[in-house]
């Protein structure tokens, strides 16, 4: 779950959630804005820690902001009995993800695409603002600003967790 979807679980009123990355340069700022537990996929084995956290039932929801093809997989995994995994990421037209068809014809789980929050722009981006005006949403916490020359170094500085969302500013 990224930075901003944990914003989003806090708003809407979440008392577990568990952020996962590879960087521990992402986890800290995502325990900052809400995160009750994270967890670090690149030295822990994500689907046993989630199962530890929530005394194995699973987790209800999974958000996956990266459209790596392996973690929807992973997450089904670690989805309790009809749990959702919801896909932000924009993953690349002809992208698959592999999953066993009879347990998840047991768990009843739900697979569900997001744009712009599956929202009304004119009343979804209104809301986003009142809630940073309120500090509810501390998206600017997790932006860093580079000029377009930079830009290789923002490709870079994402990919190994110095920042967590490079805005490239022209």
């Amino acid at each position: 779950m990224g930075s901003a979807a944990v914003m989003a679980a806090k708003v809407a009123g979440c008392t577990t959630v568990v952020a996962v990355d590879p960087h521990d340069s992402r986890l800290e700022p995502a325990r900052r804005i809400g995160a009750t537990h994270t967890v670090n996929s690149g030295s822990t084995d994500v689907v046993s820690e989630l199962k530890k956290t929530t005394g194995g039932k699973g987790v209800g929801f999974v958000v996956d902001t990266t459209a790596v093809p392996g973690l929807p997989t992973q997450a089904l995994d670690a989805l309790a009995i009809r749990g959702t995994i919801v896909l932000v990421g924009a993953a690349a037209a002809g992208t698959t993800v592999p999953f066993e068809i009879g347990e998840s014809l047991l768990k009843g789980w739900t697979f569900k695409t997001v744009i712009e929050g599956s929202s009304v722009p004119q009343v979804f981006i209104p809301h986003l603002v009142e809630l940073w005006q309120q500090g509810r949403f501390p998206f600017d916490e997790l932006v860093s600003a580079y000029e377009f020359e930079a830009i290789n170094e923002a490709f870079a500085d994402s990919a190994d967790g110095t920042t967590i969302k490079p805005v490239v500013v022209f």
